[in-house]
């Protein structure tokens, strides 16, 4: 984890003109989540930033790489007659590709990565329980750009923690 903090504070220090000559950009964005699977029964709407880079390998094909935080707000389920309240957050990192399907604005995508999920389950007269786990994950994505300003709608299957995500990026 130190080394990926490492690599995001040098990528935010290089001047976006150096990349420049390497056909590199750097981009900063917001996304929402939206539980599914197993994920959706304890926790509840995401809220989240992303850094990215990203690599224009040929004209129609870039490669991604970044790195990714959402916080889930919580959420009250029921297990027999118990009520728990349950949030979580999860720090993620990732590389990828993308496809200009429609030149210059409609691409698709796919990313590979892990995400660290660390939660909180929480109820009445019981002691707190905070379980950590990291999963591997693959999200499909079709998005658009228009100029600097980019969205995508990706479904992260990350082994039932899945989940929908919305994600507008600003490129530098």
């Amino acid at each position: 984890m130190n080394r990926l903090l490492i690599l995001l504070v040098v990528l935010i220090l290089i001047p976006g003109a150096a990349f420049s000559q390497l056909g590199l950009k750097i981009g900063v964005g917001a996304n929402v989540t939206f539980p599914a699977s197993d994920l959706g029964d304890v926790v509840s709407t995401g809220f989240g930033g992303t850094a990215m880079v990203k690599f224009g390998l040929i004209p129609l094909l870039d490669l991604t790489g970044g790195l990714e935080y959402i916080k889930f707000t919580s959420k009250d389920f029921t297990i027999g007659t118990t009520t728990y309240s349950g949030e979580a957050s999860a720090w993620g990192y990732f590389v990828g590709g993308r496809m200009t399907i429609l030149p210059p604005v409609l691409y698709a995508g796919l990313e590979l990565g892990g995400y660290s999920f660390s939660s909180e389950v929480s109820a009445p007269n019981l002691p707190t329980s905070e379980p950590s786990n990291t999963e591997f994950f693959y999200a499909p994505m079709v998005g658009g750009n228009l100029g600097p300003i980019d969205a995508n709608l990706r479904y992260v299957v990350a082994d039932g923690s899945n989940f929908w995500s919305l994600r507008g990026m600003f490129w530098l």
